[in-house]
């Protein structure tokens, strides 16, 4: 793959020449010119307008024709000029003291840019992480996001380093889990599908999804059918709430769904928990059809990759505490 210094939309159109030699390694991948055809049902005020959208072929024949954050499988953008570049490059034994972030409003609005095309994929689907690249000139940057923070790796010379090969190749093959997709999570089979629409009072014929929650203390757990949660729009690096009336399959009645992600400490009672000691002490206010908790393996993984690569920005999803954190993904229903 090559691309020469020129203005960016002239860049895209050597992308695109170049798209077959890329697809001979990763040919499940479809590569889309969304710059000029953007998203504008993700909640923000603005379209969502990445200069690559990148969809998996197991879409089959529903690939996008621009940018659809709900079905994204990964986003590009492109830069041309060093002062939109928000990354430095500090020296490799001074990393931990030397910010590799720009300050200047131009940094700082690319940032914002590919930080919100994450946030908008990570609110359209259900995901546990998502990666995107981002090009200047000759090289490239590849960044994974998850509730945690970023991930950026070092500036890959494409021209002459085969990182990038590798990576689409890898990437390609990967699982979905892999990719991040949250396996959790099915299609709902389209006979409970049509019990939970009449149950939820749903008109038309949105989506529907299927998943199992394991129940509190040795408790039964809960399948539950519900349409696609409404997040609102973010940054990256937060708990990701969303909820929704969900319909709960065996016991034939509306529940709540509540999807977040919550700090992972010791001294930090879940959510989960706390509805449970209620609902034992008889408090009315927590009193429901079954409150149950999913506690799953979805951890985030930035501060696992420190010392490895750049990090990006890593936050604490809770601004009452100081501490590294890992997060956990948490479902509640009530």
């Amino acid at each position: 793959m090559y691309l020469v210094n020129v203005s960016p939309y002239l860049s895209l159109l050597i992308f695109d020449a170049k798209i077959n030699s890329i697809s001979s390694f990763a040919p499940q991948l479809h590569f889309v010119d969304s710059h000029s055809q953007g998203d504008k049902r993700t909640g923000f005020t603005f379209e969502i307008k990445p200069d690559i959208s990148v969809y998996h072929n197991t879409l089959g024949g529903a690939i996008p024709a621009g940018c659809d954050s709900s079905l994204l499988d990964m986003h590009i953008e492109f830069k041309m000029y060093n002062f939109e570049n928000p990354f430095t490059c500090p020296p490799s034994n001074n990393q931990d003291q030397v910010a590799f972030i720009g300050r200047t409003d131009n940094q700082q609005d690319t940032l914002g840019q590919i930080g919100t095309y994450a946030a908008a994929q990570l609110i359209s689907q259900f995901r546990t992480h998502c990666f995107s690249l981002f090009i200047l000139h000759d090289t490239a940057r590849i960044i994974r996001w998850d509730r945690e923070g970023a991930v950026v790796t070092e500036p890959i010379p494409y021209n002459t380093n085969s990182g990038l090969v590798e990576f689409f190749s890898r990437y390609s093959q990967a699982p979905p889990e892999l990719r991040g997709i949250d396996t959790t999570i099915s299609i709902a089979p389209s006979d409970e599908a049509t019990r939970a629409r009449k149950a939820l009072g749903l008109s038309g014929n949105p989506p529907m999804f299927k998943t199992t929650i394991p129940g509190n203390r040795d408790g039964p757990s809960l399948t539950v059918i519900f349409p696609r949660p409404e997040g609102r729009p973010s940054s990256p690096a937060c708990r990701g709430t969303c909820t929704c009336r969900t319909y709960d399959l065996l016991g034939d009645h509306v529940v709540y769904l509540k999807e977040s992600w919550r700090v992972d400490a010791t001294n930090i009672v879940s959510e989960g928990e706390i509805y449970a000691d209620l609902n034992a002490k008889g408090v009315e206010v927590a009193r429901a059809p079954g409150v149950n908790r999913r506690r799953s393996a979805h951890k985030t993984a930035t501060h696992i990759s420190v010392d490895l690569v750049i990090v990006l920005f890593r936050v604490d999803v809770t601004c009452h505490t100081s501490c590294v954190t890992v997060t956990r993904h948490n479902v509640c229903c009530i």
